[in-house]
């Protein structure tokens, strides 16, 4: 998949600048190859794991199945798996993966916690394996080679013996963690232990200022490889897979400390970004800090998309703007131990801007004067249903102007929309809740063939969310 901004453009293109009196004066050209059915999810889950979360946690094990049930290789609402012992089984179970494709995902699934200070099992972004959260014997506290992790991490796959009672285990990381959850940079240290030898064979031609650099570089080189395992002939196997689509659930009842680090984003970028945005009133340290670690998850070289539940500031009945134009309601403020709302809007603005989910741990009814917990069982399906909707369109990589949208077909032909006259035999839709294109009839892509998306931003990025976006 290629994204790219173009110079020369077909008349598909040309025709969208020509007729548009949008003021955009950035003409976003996307470009996808449809190859075969992509099914790879890598899932990695950020359990806050501080002295208030053991209820959270019973909960997030106790409607897992309503999670996976969106997407795993299942029959029927009971979670039973379908069946391949003779012709006619397997004859139904192909019909139902060609009907339902994104019901069979090549998931993996991994757990860590949202403390980074102590070390060890499940701790400072390594993925945790069966045994006791923090213990070096089966955590390793050392990884020096690629798939070096003595132990190794406890990944949950489709081919697990027992998937949800895996996770179960695995979620379950008790509440004697840290007070202050980073679950960003948890997040995002996990990322940098599942990179292969390549990536730190390269990090160092990253300028000093890339996040990237500064996170990455700051993990020791004996656990650099963590979160690998070793393959047959001794190469690194990470977590995270080239090509596979990435989601990272962050569930925790704070919000991410990490907005009042003293180290991260560093002092001197953190200065920068305030003077850069000085005579803008709307635009303050916290939107500096999202957007250093907006782009760390930008440069990653991975889409990442964040599901997070948490907490709320927000009032109930009142129109919050959300990223893509709309407005949501989010029903709060449900905030049990104050935290401030940069620490909030960490997990709130990384769920809208990579086109995912926030979920409010707890819900206020209007009118109510408590908060109620959350419906974890349709929290969980709603972020299932998510990820199972990855494979199933083709996402941009900026939120487009819906009207202006283009899409040729191997240079030559343009897709109509499905929903004008020209498309009633098939064409192209766009899906604003994943920020994605997805086709019909007979314009449903064949094998190889190549899609150019051309098309305008939605809106100046100062005027994205009512206040200006942190990037």
């Amino acid at each position: 998949m290629l994204r790219r901004l173009f110079a020369t453009l077909p008349a598909a293109a040309a025709l969208l600048l020509a007729s548009s009196c949008h003021n955009q004066d950035l003409l976003v050209h996307d470009r996808f190859e449809q190859a075969s059915f992509d099914s790879d999810v890598d899932i990695l889950w950020v359990i806050d794991n501080s002295q208030s979360m053991e209820r959270i946690q019973a909960a997030v094990q106790e409607n897992f199945t309503s999670f996976i049930n969106e997407f795993a290789n299942v029959g029927d609402d009971t979670g039973e798996v379908l069946a391949y012992d003779d012709l006619a089984d397997g004859s139904l179970a192909w019909t139902e993966f060609l009907l339902n494709q994104e019901r069979f995902l090549n998931y993996r699934m991994g757990v860590v916690t949202t403390d980074i200070d102590a070390p060890g099992n499940g701790n400072k972004g390594n993925i945790r394996d069966s045994g006791p959260i923090g213990t070096a014997a089966t955590g390793a506290l050392s990884c020096a080679q690629p798939g070096g992790r003595a132990g190794g991490a406890t990944v949950v796959t489709p081919d697990s013996e027992n998937p949800a009672g895996a996770f179960s285990q695995l979620v379950e990381v008790g509440i004697s963690g840290a007070g202050g959850e980073r679950g960003l940079h948890a997040a995002a240290l996990s990322m940098c232990k599942g990179k292969d030898p390549a990536f730190w064979d390269t990090l160092d031609q990253r300028a000093d200022s890339d996040p990237v650099k500064v996170i990455c570089g700051a993990v020791p080189a004996e656990q650099r490889y963590c979160n690998t395992a070793a393959t047959a002939d001794g190469d690194a196997d990470p977590f995270f897979r080239d090509e596979a689509a990435t989601v990272i659930i962050v569930v925790s009842d704070e919000g991410d400390v990490s907005a009042t680090s003293e180290f991260l984003p560093p002092p001197v970028d953190l200065t920068a970004c305030r003077d850069e945005h000085n005579d803008d009133p709307l635009f303050g340290e916290c939107d500096c800090r999202i957007s250093w670690w907006s782009d760390f998850f930008d440069g990653i070289d991975r889409a990442v998309i964040f599901a997070n539940i948490g907490p709320t500031y927000q009032a109930v009945g009142d129109a919050t703007p959300w990223c893509d134009g709309s407005t949501v309601d989010i029903p709060g403020p449900c905030n049990t131990f104050n935290s401030p709302t940069c620490n909030i809007d960490f997990y709130q603005q990384l769920a809208c801007l990579t086109g995912g989910r926030f979920v409010p741990i707890e819900n206020r009814a209007e009118g109510a004067q408590q908060c109620a917990e959350a419906d974890f069982q349709n929290a969980l399906r709603d972020i299932g249903r998510l990820i199972s909707n990855l494979s199933g369109g083709w996402v941009l990589s900026a939120v487009p102007d819906p009207e202006s949208i283009r899409v040729v077909r191997n240079l030559e032909t343009e897709v109509p929309s499905a929903d004008t006259e020209d498309g009633v035999l098939g064409g192209w839709r766009y899906s604003p809740n994943n920020r994605a294109i997805t086709f019909t009839g007979d314009a449903v892509p064949g094998y190889d063939d190549q899609l150019d998306i051309y098309y305008l931003p939605a809106f100046d990025r100062n005027q994205n969310t009512g206040r200006p976006l942190p990037f």
